[in-house]
């Protein structure tokens, strides 16, 4: 019976590893919308992984490992194809001007995948930082994954907020900001609540409340879900840039 429980949260946990498989291959075929919808879903196996490993009470040493690995894929190596992808189809015009002027071009097109690297910095770092127990240090992998998949499935779409992303070094640009964001030494809030007391989760609380009001004025303006996503993940790192500011006052 034990074997059984212990096998729950791995099996969650293989799912959300399958799904950033599929994720990489539509990215790599240009099927975006494909793509983004596989990264989401590995985010909310992710999720019930660990939900499921706190309810049954299941850890083990071999699903942290599990998770580690599968969260590499989904949300390192996924993202980073998502935008390998997004930067070919804009240089596609650079890249078919023969072997001498496309290879330069060609080779720029892999750049994102230093996403891939930080994010494997990133996991790493987690597993063996004991500070990172009830808060992260960087952007968690998940948050970045999704924020990149939000971004680009507004840009093939023509959203007027990733309008930025059509052009080719913009997606350099924004390769590196995120890959020092996964580093970096920013102390960023977790959404773990210790109970349901105001004075014990001020922070996860009102920033709830911020997202639901994010979420009604994107209702309002009809600007669509995956706008206020993307506004929601913005709004998260530039609230953990303020109270880490106000804290190392």
């Amino acid at each position: 019976m034990k074997l059984i429980v212990h096998a729950i949260p791995n099996t969650i946990t293989a799912l959300n590893l399958l799904a950033g498989c599929i994720a990489i291959v539509f990215a790599l075929r240009g099927w975006t919308d494909f793509a983004v919808y596989c990264i989401f879903a590995a985010a909310v196996f992710d999720f019930c992984d660990g939900l499921s490993a706190r309810l049954l009470k299941a850890y083990s040493a071999l699903g942290k490992q599990l998770d580690s690995l599968a969260d590499m894929v989904s949300f390192g190596i996924a993202p980073a194809a998502l935008l390998h992808n997004k930067l070919n189809v804009l240089l596609s015009d650079k890249i078919t001007g023969g072997f001498d002027s496309g290879l330069i071009w060609e080779l720029w097109t892999f750049f994102p995948f230093i996403i891939a690297v930080f994010s494997a910095l990133r996991l790493a770092k987690f597993n063996i930082d004991a500070r990172q127990s009830n808060s992260f240090i960087g952007l968690p992998t998940p948050a970045n994954a999704l924020l990149i998949a939000v971004l680009v499935s507004l840009s093939v779409h023509g959203h007027w907020l990733a309008a930025w992303m059509e052009q080719w070094y913009s997606i350099i640009i924004l390769s590196v900001l995120l890959s020092a964001l996964l580093v970096c030494n920013l102390p960023m809030f977790a959404l773990k609540f210790q109970n349901l007391r105001w004075s014990d989760n001020k922070i996860p609380f009102v920033f709830i409340l911020l997202c639901l009001l994010i979420v009604s004025c994107t209702l309002i303006f009809r600007q669509g879900i995956l706008f206020a996503i993307a506004v929601i993940f913005l709004t998260y790192i530039f609230c953990s840039f303020i109270l880490s500011l106000f804290r190392k006052k």
